[in-house]
């Protein structure tokens, strides 16, 4: 027996269509189509049209058969995306290679069923009168911020990042966070693909969808080119000139002790030579001393000796243990930072670790991977965004994969800091596209905040990104580097540094009302 589907305003239009080869096809096209618009590609523009196969092709389906249609787009789309976790763990655990492509497809698998919820919700809340063109941004972006949070909390890839070059455009970040690009990026999907299908503006509702999309995608960027410019008219609130240091330390070699002297040879030599430009704070990567720091002796000594001799700050990334009250014996990620005077002042503990790096959820029934990170012990999340403070500026620090957390960068700058910095070890990685999507998406957390910040990478890519977003200088990849740079911030408090993801938490109460709304009203 057919079923009639409905269209937004009620209309019946088709009989409802199973998914078919047609249908298939067109949701492996958008997956791969927005999986080009992030690095290392970079096709940006393809993000503005990659869910309208996945739409046309959900047109007049069921709910069932639409989430069966996004999910699997959302299969190509991982899986082209983050393709670069199976190369992590075959060459840095046990896993063998065939086993290591079966947890990258289990991953890819259930970070899918977000892009499936998002077609078979679409579908059920048109089925029941929900315009399906004014829903979907709201939907999409409640659906993302609960990934980024719920299971083990994986943002990566949110869909606004794929828009990082366009600096026009991400100055509305300020307001909304990264979600109001992903938003205004789904709107444009939805309109497209409602045009498409209806072949023309003639459909009821249609007209009012593109005049309003018209209106935002002219409005927004000129707003952003507007905000921009006046940030940067602004007499800076402070001034700091800060250098960094990319080791290039390759992973095999980084805890191998027959190496140890010669890492350490190579970050003092990076630390005289840009001493010489007489910056006033050192930036070394994530546990870039192949030693635990906390433990009295020459290593040690030598870290403080070289911070006295050149007079700086020298901000690095060390491990660290502890002990907990029943004896186990715990890891931290560790931020050191030792002054001029050769004393250390302050540390930070990185709070949101690594799932599969620094930690494997769900040990018990994952119990034959390895964590990646080798450890003493079990790794332990660290408690407090420590604030550093130096005479000229304060600062927080952003370590590795923290930096692709908005919410949690932002306690730090609400916390007092002045700049930001991510340290990061993207050695693991390889020359895959996670070093340049890493370094995409942390752009971001500079202008959310209207902070300046500076990245210190092993193996690259180290950078000095502007309050803006923009990348003012950006190292190279798979090289030892060192450059020194003056940050300046424009002591501009942001909307979104106060109060986080209002937007986010305004379009899941959205989504939830036009839900219950569809439940009360059933079927049309």
């Amino acid at each position: 027996m057919a079923t009639v589907a409905v269209s937004s305003n009620g209309v019946k239009v088709a009989a409802a269509k199973q998914p078919g080869r047609g249908g298939f096809l067109l949701a492996v096209a958008g997956g791969l189509l927005l999986a080009a618009s992030f690095p290392a590609l970079d096709l940006e523009p393809l993000a503005w049209v990659g869910f309208v196969p996945l739409l046309v092709a959900a047109r007049g389906r069921r709910p069932r058969a639409a989430f069966a249609l996004g999910w699997t787009g959302g299969l190509v789309f991982y899986l082209a995306t983050v393709y670069w976790v199976a190369y992590t763990i075959t060459h840095y655990t046990a896993v063998p290679l065939l086993l290591a492509i079966g947890i990258l497809v289990l991953m890819a698998s259930i970070l899918a069923c977000y892009h499936g919820a998002f077609l078979g919700g679409l579908r059920w809340l048109e089925e029941r009168g929900v315009p399906a063109v004014w829903i979907a941004p709201a939907l999409w972006v409640a659906l993302e911020w609960l990934r980024s949070w719920f299971f083990i909390g994986f943002p990566w890839a949110t869909l606004g990042y794929s828009q990082y070059r366009h600096h026009a455009l991400v100055q509305m970040v300020e307001v909304t966070g990264v979600y109001g690009i992903s938003a205004l990026l789904v709107f444009f999907n939805a309109v497209a693909a409602t045009v498409l299908a209806a072949r023309g503006v003639r459909e009821r509702g249609v007209f009012p969808a593109l005049l309003v999309l018209t209106a935002l995608v002219v409005a927004v960027p000129l707003a952003g080119k507007w905000r921009a410019a006046a940030i940067a008219r602004r007499p800076p609130a402070g001034r700091l000139r800060v250098a960094i240091a990319q080791g290039n330390i390759e992973q095999d070699h980084k805890w191998d002790p027959a190496y140890q002297g010669e890492t350490m040879a190579r970050y003092r030599d990076l630390t005289g030579a840009a001493a010489a430009s007489r910056p006033e704070l050192v930036v070394w990567p994530e546990t870039a001393t192949p030693f635990f720091f906390q433990e009295p002796g020459p290593l040690r000594d030598d870290v403080l000796e070289l911070a006295e001799r050149h007079h700086v700050h020298l901000l690095f990334g060390s491990p660290a243990a502890r002990q907990t009250r029943g004896g186990e014996l715990e890891e931290l990620n560790r931020a050191y930072l030792v002054s001029p005077e050769g004393r250390e002042v302050a540390t930070y503990d990185k709070i949101q670790l690594v799932p599969f790096g620094e930690y494997v959820p769900f040990e018990r029934a994952l119990f034959f991977v390895d964590r990646i990170v080798e450890a003493i012990g079990r790794v332990a999340p660290g408690l407090v965004p420590t604030v550093f403070h130096l005479p000229a500026a304060d600062f927080g620090v952003l370590i590795c994969y923290e930096g692709v957390f908005p919410a949690l960068t932002r306690r730090f700058v609400d916390g007092g800091a002045d700049f930001l910095v991510n340290i990061t070890n993207d050695a693991w990685y390889g020359r895959t596209s996670a070093p340049y999507q890493h370094l995409a998406q942390v752009t971001f957390r500079a202008v959310e905040n209207r902070v300046p910040l500076v990245r210190s990478a092993n193996t690259g890519i180290s950078a000095f990104i502007d309050p803006d977003g923009r990348i003012r200088w950006q190292g190279p990849l798979y090289e030892t580097a060192w450059h020194v740079d003056e940050v300046s911030w424009p002591g501009v408090r942001t909307f979104y540094t106060r109060f986080g993801d209002v937007f986010a938490w305004a379009c899941a109460l959205v989504t939830l009302a036009a839900v219950g709304w569809g439940t009360r009203r059933g079927i049309v």
